[in-house]
């Protein structure tokens, strides 16, 4: 049963870190913003990183700075590696923190690790012990029931999230190929002297260039708004990723317009 309780524990901890970093950001950005890629309010990697500061601390926090200090280590650690292995999976830096003051490879920032430092204090003298004691009241059968389906939904939804940001990545290098394919086609004509039929063909590319980046645009704003920061080290595939970002920009700014218009 001790699977049962800290995978419980695991996945309170990342609901609670969904509900900071969503109210933190909506307040930041001025508009709701969901954050991850998955598809349920939690956050995996609060829940990894609240046991990763809890479980060691249990046994020796007699010293508020030492617990301090040792879950800042702990959860910079594990957002560094986060962010490595997700960028050699998805060939895509998801956090980019290059612009924020002490940062390391733009994977972890002084801000941030400090703000983790204060979530493991709160998290090993107060929300752990008051977790512990409520969890201990849920009997054994239902808690391994409960923990059992709560697994099997999440592995549903990290594989179906997965699969969608793999093709989301796919989607992007073929759009860039086939935008090449049209801005190549259209450079061609513009080169020809004008006819009807060449008219014609140069605006069939044109619209179908702009029902293109449409498409994209609509698919791209679930990632733009959970990863603002998004980057790529591929020159092509990082200027994409920015004009995105304008667009996502763009369409919340025409949105908020529209809304106060009415």
């Amino acid at each position: 049963m001790q699977f049962d309780k800290y995978f419980l524990y695991f996945l309170i901890y990342a609901v609670i870190g969904y509900i900071c970093e969503v109210s933190y950001c909506t307040i930041i950005n001025k508009h709701l913003t969901n954050r991850g890629f998955l598809h349920g309010p939690y956050l995996p990697i609060y829940g990894f990183g609240a046991l990763l500061v809890v479980i060691p601390l249990m046994y020796f926090n007699a010293n508020p700075i030492l617990v301090f200090f040792i879950a800042v280590l702990l959860t910079s650690s594990l957002e560094y590696m986060t962010s490595f292995f997700l960028e050699k999976i998805f060939k895509s830096k998801l956090w980019d923190y290059s612009k924020n003051f002490g940062n390391i490879h733009g994977r972890i920032c002084l801000l941030n690790s400090t703000l983790f430092g204060m979530m493991g204090l709160a998290a090993t003298y107060w929300l752990h012990p008051v977790l512990v004691r409520s969890v201990s009241y849920i009997p054994d059968g239902v808690l391994h029931s409960l923990s059992g389906m709560l697994l099997l939904g999440i592995t549903i939804d990290a594989t179906s999230s997965i699969i969608r940001m793999s093709t989301f990545q796919k989607q992007l290098a073929e759009f860039r190929i086939r935008v090449r394919e049209l801005e190549t086609r259209l450079e061609l004509l513009a080169k020809q002297n004008a006819t009807p039929s060449l008219e014609s063909l140069r605006g069939r590319l044109n619209n179908e260039l702009e029902e293109l980046k449409i498409r994209l645009n609509k698919r791209s704003r679930w990632i733009i708004d959970a990863f603002p920061s998004i980057t790529a080290k591929n020159e092509e595939k990082r200027l994409q990723l920015e004009l995105l970002k304008m667009n996502v920009r763009s369409y919340r700014e025409k949105m908020k317009g529209q809304r106060k218009s009415r």
